[in-house]
């Protein structure tokens, strides 16, 4: 299965323009829009998601083309993810260097013959990675439940598009069924087209 669009912003967001050369014109100016909010996200953590879609709108200070707000909105969920596993990645980097750092410690008084050093290492560790405790349970009351705004624009999920002249086609498609139920005949071209549609 190819990449998403996404997985290949998230591999060449910082890198340099030799490096991505397998990115499409449309996902270059993706990356540079993604680069330069995700930036101002980790600079300023506390933004307004309406002062990031107002940036993006306008081109991101005159850096990338304008976009639409449906696609602003878009961008805003993959900026959100990106943020989340650059923040998460540094994270488990920092504890990784922390619990090795304490192993060394410990495995360099042991050489030493370093009772202490040893002990205080492995104090250090216990209360780290908190195995000195019970495993806490998760409380379900602090959950937050994900707040959505409501949109008739059908254009901010994915792969939609608008249907043209939607409440012809809504007629079209009564009537169809209408006829199907009843037995009557049915148009062949709209029959036709609708099978078309289904393919697709």
């Amino acid at each position: 299965m190819g990449q998403t669009t996404y997985d290949k912003i998230e591999q060449s967001l910082f890198k340099d323009k030799d490096e991505i050369r397998f990115l499409t014109p449309r996902e270059e100016e993706i990356r540079k829009r993604m680069m330069l909010c995700v930036a101002m996200k980790m600079e300023k953590p506390l933004i307004e998601d309406s002062e990031l879609v107002s940036f993006l709108m306008n081109g991101c200070g005159g850096t990338t083309d304008p976009i639409s707000q449906s696609q602003a909105y878009r961008d805003l969920g993959m900026i959100h993810r990106l943020v989340g596993n650059i923040s998460l990645a540094a994270k488990s980097w920092y504890r990784y260097m922390i619990v090795e750092g304490a192993k060394k410690a410990y495995a360099m008084a042991i050489d030493k013959g370093d009772a202490k050093g040893a002990a205080a290492a492995l104090d250090k560790l216990g209360k780290y990675t908190r195995a000195d405790k019970e495993d806490d349970k998760y409380d379900f009351e602090r959950m937050i439940p994900p707040s959505f705004e409501p949109s008739d624009d059908v254009t901010l999920i994915e792969g939609l598009e608008p249907i043209a002249n939607l409440e012809e086609r809504r007629k079209e498609l009564r009537r169809l069924a209408r006829n199907m139920a009843l037995g009557t005949p049915v148009d062949v071209e709209l029959e036709e087209e609708l099978s078309d549609d289904e393919c697709h």
